[in-house]
């Protein structure tokens, strides 16, 4: 009996220890390499599998030097356009395990011309956007992360094209709606690197691939695009007792098999990094991108804040 109650009494002693270490070491967030917590951000994707939930809600002014049409859609001289947008997403991600995350992605985008000019030749747009995507991660080393990611979204664009229904009215001969409507496939692949460099400071960088299908009716057009990025982020939180992150991105993308300039993004962030759980932020960026069939390319300044709750 008094050798039950010793071995019973090692056995509570033992399940004490290992308790009192997990209790003391838990384990570490995903989203950690070595000593730094990286910050989520919508600038650039990055290679982690943490399970999340979030939104982001986004206000965009644009501006851009684009022909006039006469009513036979030849050009007639250059106009200022101007245009303002406003866009929504919602996010999840579900990390299975610590090599392999799962998601799903809604967006919605409205824009529309904010002067005469623009408001003939951009009109006022809608854009919806369903997607679901994967990531498989590996870590190589305590400070360095890498991940293969692929995405796939679709969804219907749907706008109000004035200058499209004047023509079609006077080809026709009778009274044409001014809508027009696209639907759009976009498939992309993309290597993702996350490292560590010191305590409160890390580096992301991805290259992806991108072929964007969008049809009309009974045609269809494609283009394949190829992008680069690269992001820092600073926690001052890990570095004293300020709970402010700042984040640093920037990304190219080029037509391929043109040598043609594409679009590129410069964007930063402010973010509030006491919780690690919570990331509640304001993303500020500028974009160059082209914008419709007439070769149009415009200056956007984005103001995004991001929500996310993080569950590992």
């Amino acid at each position: 009996m008094r050798q039950f109650r010793g071995t019973l009494v090692g056995v509570y002693a033992s399940l004490a220890v290992v308790a009192s270490s997990w209790a003391a070491e838990p384990e570490a967030p995903r989203r950690q390499l070595g000593p730094h917590l990286f910050i989520p951000r919508v600038a650039i994707d990055d290679p982690f599998t943490t399970t999340t939930v979030g939104s982001e809600t986004g206000f965009g002014y644009a501006t851009a030097e684009g022909p006039t049409f006469d009513l036979n859609g030849n050009p007639v001289t250059l106009a200022d356009y101007k245009i303002i947008a406003y866009s929504q997403a919602f996010s999840g991600q579900w990390g299975i395990f610590d090599w392999w995350a799962l998601r799903v992605r809604a967006t919605g985008l409205v824009y529309s011309g904010a002067n005469g000019s623009a408001a003939a030749g951009v009109g006022l747009n809608g854009v919806v956007r369903a997607g679901a995507g994967t990531t498989f991660a590996i870590r190589p080393l305590p400070t360095l992360q890498l991940g293969l990611l692929f995405d796939v979204s679709v969804g219907p664009s749907v706008g109000l094209d004035i200058l499209q229904a004047i023509r079609s009215s006077i080809a026709e001969d009778s009274v044409q709606a001014p809508v027009v409507s696209t639907n759009s496939t976009t498939l992309t692949p993309a290597l993702s690197a996350a490292w560590t460099i010191t305590r409160g400071l890390g580096f992301v960088a991805n290259v992806s691939y991108t072929h964007n299908s969008v049809s009309a009716d009974a045609a269809s057009v494609g283009t394949d695009t190829l992008a680069l990025g690269g992001g820092l982020d600073l926690d001052l939180r890990e570095l004293g007792t300020i709970p402010l992150g700042l984040t640093l991105s920037y990304q190219a993308g080029y037509s391929i098999g043109d040598e043609r300039f594409r679009r590129y993004r410069l964007a930063g962030g402010f973010f509030y990094t006491r919780r690690e759980n919570l990331t509640l932020g304001l993303e500020l960026a500028y974009t160059r991108a082209p914008l419709g069939a007439h070769d149009v390319f415009i200056s956007t300044l984005l103001a995004v804040i991001v929500l996310r709750y993080n569950f590992d």
